[in-house]
């Protein structure tokens, strides 16, 4: 809950947004009231993103909060791992949505969440879904909120090649999988796509899979999870590939620019030691 203070610098903030654009039209006219109305709206826009990003994106994934004794393994297993690596436990939400795999976001160390895709119940073994929380679990760090933020503003940019997509076939250019749609969202992705991966590769990389495996105590049971998500991949979310354990399927050669695991043959030979 926010604390009187915080609510009174939101809204201090929230009034000088609406006096801008006013006293930017009193003293320049119309043209000075359009752009305080601008700069009014992307101060808007960016604070919304820095201050509640992980909101932001479980309201994206349709993600809501799991109730006592929902999915009772993944909560005890979070439990001990969250004490294993010494952080304070995640909240958990379950989304229906088809991800790659489960991941983690938070505001800072102390204000993490677990989202969980439900399909993941009936995809992993027990030791696998160990694997894929501690994958999550050694994310906690101080570059959290700053990769929450990333897949906040990344997936916004490539959901935008889709949206464009779909406005494409409202306005007559023919169904979704039809080349003159397919066309409009590829060249929106064509431009969305690099910064929101240079983004993500803004973003510090630890090796989570060797992390993971000693928090979970089982490197057979990270490749296992490795191997059985893969299999069983979904497209889109490609800006989730950096929480996620495994990068999802790609629908066009531009979403390859998001990939932040390398294949599972190589993170396997990297298990065994051997060179690769």
């Amino acid at each position: 809950m926010n604390s009187p203070m915080s609510r009174l610098k939101n809204n201090l903030f929230f009034i000088v947004l609406i006096i801008i654009p006013i006293i930017s039209g009193v003293l320049f006219g119309l043209i000075g009231a359009l752009i305080g109305i601008l700069i009014s709206l992307m101060s808007c826009i960016f604070y919304i993103i820095y201050s509640g990003a992980e909101k932001c994106m479980l309201l994206l994934y349709r993600a809501r909060p799991a109730l006592a004794g929902e999915l009772p393994l993944y909560q005890d297993k979070i439990l001990t791992l969250s004490a294993r690596y010494g952080v304070p436990v995640p909240s958990v939400f379950i989304t229906e949505s088809e991800l790659p795999g489960s991941f983690i976001i938070g505001k800072n160390k102390q204000k993490t969440t677990i989202v969980i895709p439900i399909r993941l119940s009936n995809l992993l073994k027990s030791e696998e879904i160990e694997a894929v929380l501690a994958h999550n679990i050694v994310q906690i760090d101080d570059n959290i909120r700053k990769r929450t933020i990333v897949a906040l503003i990344a997936g916004a940019l490539t959901m935008a090649a889709s949206a464009i997509r779909w406005g494409a076939v409202f306005t007559g250019f023919g169904d979704y999988n039809e080349p003159a749609p397919k066309l409009f969202g590829l060249f929106v992705m064509g431009l969305a796509a690099p910064p929101a991966a240079a983004l993500i590769y803004s973003t510090s990389k630890g090796d989570h899979d060797a992390q993971a495996a000693v928090l979970c105590k089982d490197k057979d049971a990270v490749i296992s999870a490795i191997e059985t998500l893969e299999a069983n991949n979904v497209t889109g979310y490609s800006s989730l590939g950096h929480l996620c354990i495994v990068d999802p399927k790609k629908e066009t050669f531009f979403e390859y620019l998001f990939n932040t695991h390398q294949s599972k043959d190589i993170r396997r030979q990297i298990f065994a030691g051997e060179k690769v």
